[in-house]
């Protein structure tokens, strides 16, 4: 009886709070900008630039707005009563997921479609560990405890890694599961995907093999285009839900309500190229990307994974 009252209370222990205080925090105060265009792009990227511009003028300038949001958003983290480690432990993971997302948009806009995967793969891994740590915040305080300490033997600043990674998160959230499923396929060297990036309308009977291929594809960027809004919508919703550590009022709630409106009406759109699940007729769980395209002109295509 002692043991079990012992173990219960074991469990009912919480981390000390972390040794830290926050000292020297910037946050964004200006409107953000996407990087502008490169002045030394070659000529299949500067033409893929000037193509998605043209064609993708509605969505560059949703995920614009959507990351002034988000910009706005945390630097309500500076607020005295939210300024604490437990929301440095949050806001740490947003700051690179915002970043890795514009740099993904810029990506798109110069025909870099096969380098997003990689930063796609990213930027689900940082969002979901932020929702993991709503219920895991004891493992950020143990590593502020553990980490920067001095180690002798080295004479190095223990920086501890720090492992983290939320799988549940992302298992559990029906949108990014599929997102972080085929980025990681496309991001690794699989043959398949990897076709799609070099040889554009490969088949049975021909590979038309394009070394470091930049050119506009209007499928690559609807599907990425998407992953984006989705990623950008579920940032906002995560961190609508941590009052404590991002307090905003009733107007800048309504904005992020109303462009999260914008994001829903757009991915409502079937046309778009996008990736969904599929059961083949033996039961395995597959991808299927529907609406794959080049060119306006260029016939719809379903790809099976």
């Amino acid at each position: 009886m002692h043991e079990n009252n012992s173990d219960l209370q074991n469990l009912e222990l919480q981390i000390a709070k972390s040794p830290q205080r926050i000292s020297g925090m910037r946050v964004l105060k200006e409107q953000w900008q996407l990087p502008g265009k490169p002045s030394d792009l070659p000529a299949d990227a500067a033409d893929a630039w000037r193509q998605t511009n043209f064609n993708f003028a509605e969505e560059i300038k949703l995920l614009e707005n959507g990351f002034n949001l988000e910009a706005r958003f945390s630097a309500t983290a500076y607020t005295l009563s939210a300024r604490n480690m437990d929301m440095a432990g949050f806001t740490t993971l947003w700051a690179r997921s915002f970043l890795t997302c514009s740099d993904i948009t810029s990506l798109i806009r110069r025909g870099g479609y096969q380098s997003t995967m990689p930063l796609i793969r990213q930027a689900v891994e940082l969002i979901g560990a932020q929702e993991g740590l709503t219920n895991e915040i004891d493992i950020w305080r143990s590593w502020t405890h553990e980490a920067f300490n001095q180690e002798s033997e080295s004479r190095a600043i223990e920086q501890k890694v720090g492992h983290y990674f939320s799988g549940e998160s992302i298992a559990s959230d029906p949108d990014l599961k599929i997102i972080y499923k085929a980025a990681s396929d496309f991001g690794r060297p699989n043959f398949g995907p990897s076709a799609l990036f070099v040889a554009n309308g490969a088949n049975r009977v021909r590979y038309p093999l394009v070394f470091a291929d930049q050119a506009f594809h209007i499928g690559w960027a609807e599907l990425i285009f998407g992953w984006l809004m989705i990623l950008n919508r579920k940032q906002l919703h995560l961190s609508m839900h941590l009052p404590n550590f991002f307090p905003i009022d009733k107007e800048f709630k309504q904005r992020i309500i109303q462009h999260i409106e914008s994001i829903n009406e757009y991915l409502s759109n079937d046309q778009r190229c996008k990736i969904e699940e599929y059961e083949d007729k033996t039961g395995r769980p597959r991808l299927i990307m529907v609406n794959f395209r080049r060119q306006m002109s260029d016939q719809r295509s379903r790809l099976l994974f």
